[in-house]
């Protein structure tokens, strides 16, 4: 669906653009597409998924901002709606009025892109900050509201908030009466321009369509056959996910049930692990962390950065990663702790640092292939 010049205008002014990092994407740091969370959620369809690349096609995206919490990697993001911002906003309320930007209701309150960007991880830390009941306003337009029905996913989220709080989960109010007077709405999960950044934002999009006029952009079957080349770095960035940290900053407010496990999955390392750290150098949100000198490799890990994508586990060529449940909240305040410490030598043939696989070992691996090899063809000449 093709969005109105009022809609697009609308979507400028509250800069509610999705931005995507797939430098993030645990896809593409497995070079295996085995998470499609995003592409599964999205309403109108505007995601492609590769190994290669996340692809979102603007045209078709509605803003609506469901995928922002199914992303366990937070390689997307919104320029309209700030997850801690949100929450800040809710501080010290008891009862909170929400209303999606489609809701017709007469009465005041806070504004949201969409339902769907409500999640048990956003809701618990609400309930942390003191809200009690959340009213949500504009679900009666759901199904056939162009920005996707979030009915579906609230009541999953209910039953999520059920497991992790019981009687203590917030009221999720589903059919909240209008207030008897109009009041205002905030839009306080949502950044407001100046006059004069507001003349600099309009400026530049009139830039960008006579651009886009002047040089029309490349057909479908045009793009296609010129893909870039997947990304490629030595170093891979990380970074917390928003919807994680939000919750991660508040778990000792959280009232969680004492008969169920926390929502967080710790992981250690067994005694297969070869220390190739390469689980460390492609974790996204920094859980997982590798650091190596001359003397040592050593991998940390930080059970509350963890969003249990399960990256980890798939790369690991020895099958060392063994998840576990958090039982106790002292295991994930105690912060970072050290998985594995491993000394390293320099190999005796190329002088790179190396783990020894055994006692009085020389050489790396590579090298003592080669030297193998080597013997093996000295025995052949001399026989």
């Amino acid at each position: 669906m093709r969005m109105t010049t009022s809609e697009q205008a609308d979507g400028y002014l509250r800069l509610s653009e999705m931005i995507v990092e797939e430098e993030l994407c645990i896809n593409l740091r497995g070079r295996l597409e085995h998470c499609t969370r995003c592409r599964d959620v999205c309403p109108s369809d505007a995601l492609r998924l590769s190994a290669d690349a996340v692809d979102l096609d603007q045209q078709k995206c509605t803003g609506c901002n469901s995928c922002l919490p199914s992303c366990p990697a937070g390689a997307l993001r919104s320029s309209g709606f700030v997850p801690e911002r949100f929450v800040s906003a809710l501080a010290g309320r008891q009862r909170v009025d929400l209303h999606c930007r489609a809701s017709t209701g007469a009465g005041g309150g806070v504004v949201i892109p969409c339902h769907a960007v409500l999640d048990a991880r956003l809701i618990s830390a609400a309930r942390a900050e003191g809200v009690e009941i959340l009213a949500l306003h504009g679900l009666d337009h759901c199904a056939e509201c162009r920005y996707g029905d979030a009915r579906d996913g609230l009541r999953q989220v209910a039953e999520t908030l059920d497991e992790w709080l019981g009687e203590a989960s917030p009221l999720l109010d589903l059919a909240p009466a209008d207030g008897a007077r109009k009041a205002v709405r905030e839009y306080q999960d949502q950044p407001h321009l100046s006059r004069r950044a507001f003349l600099r934002f309009g400026g530049a999009q009139a830039v960008t369509q006579a651009v886009e006029w002047i040089v029309p952009g490349l057909r479908p079957e045009e793009a296609d056959a010129d893909v870039l080349p997947f990304y490629q770095s030595s170093v891979y960035p990380q970074r917390t996910v928003q919807y994680q940290a939000v919750l991660a900053s508040r778990i000792g407010r959280v009232p969680w049930r004492d008969d169920a496990p926390l929502p967080w999955t710790p992981r250690s390392v067994n005694a297969l692990c070869s220390g190739c750290l390469a689980c460390g150098e492609r974790c996204p949100t920094g859980a997982l962390q590798a650091a190596e000198s001359g003397q040592a490799r050593e991998l940390s890990f930080d059970p509350l950065l963890c969003t249990d994508c399960l990256l980890c586990e798939r790369i690991c060529p020895e099958g060392a990663m063994v998840p576990h449940s958090a039982l106790a909240l002292e295991e994930l305040e105690a912060g970072r702790s050290r998985l594995i410490h491993l000394r390293q030598r320099p190999c005796g043939r190329c002088g790179t640092p190396f783990v020894p696989e055994q006692s009085g070992q020389e050489n790396c691996r590579v090298c003592g292939n080669e030297q193998e090899l080597d013997d093996e063809w000295l025995d052949m000449l001399s026989g």
